[in-house]
């Protein structure tokens, strides 16, 4: 878009939307607006101030672009400074909030990974007391209060891992 031109001097004119006044850059005189002008560009400057509050990256770059259409309108170039300052800290607190993740998410792989071999370390110790009272009863070298406990408590884990299948709904 074209910037208005002083009838008098020449020089380049900016619209004030909140008086419907147009003013010379250049000898800094003030004429009336064409009220369709003051509407149609208030109206795109009322569509850059929404976008610019969805806080969104695409709300600020279309903001940008709307206020860049429009440079002749009092305010749009400081508005789209506003614009790209916040673009740019949104951004910066984007791309913080990625990094933060990226180091949680190899922390707790980390994590996972130790907890996985906690698990198996656990696993080969029952399985090994395991086979060894399997050896101790075989040879009959288990006393009989031994083999009382041990079956008591499989029944209780058997029983309590039932009863926890059953409670879940699988």
């Amino acid at each position: 878009m074209s910037p208005f031109v002083c009838p008098v001097c020449g020089g380049k004119q900016h619209i004030v939307i909140e008086t419907g006044l147009a003013v010379c850059e250049a000898c800094q005189r003030t004429f009336d607006a064409d009220p369709a002008d003051v509407q149609k560009y208030g109206g795109i400057v009322r569509d850059a101030e929404r976008l610019m509050r969805q806080n969104t990256v695409a709300g600020y770059e279309d903001a940008i672009r709307l206020f860049a259409s429009i440079p002749f309108v009092s305010g749009a170039k400081e508005k789209q400074g506003e614009c790209e300052q916040r673009l740019n800290e949104l951004r910066n607190r984007i791309e913080r909030h990625r990094a933060f993740l990226h180091r949680e998410d190899e922390k707790n792989t980390k994590l996972g990974i130790i907890l996985l071999i906690l698990t198996l370390l656990f696993a080969a110790a029952a399985i090994a007391g395991i086979v060894y009272l399997v050896i101790l009863w075989s040879k009959g070298t288990l006393s009989r209060p031994a083999v009382i406990v041990i079956v008591s408590v499989a029944v209780v884990a058997i029983a309590l891992a039932l009863f926890g299948r059953l409670r879940s709904g699988n």
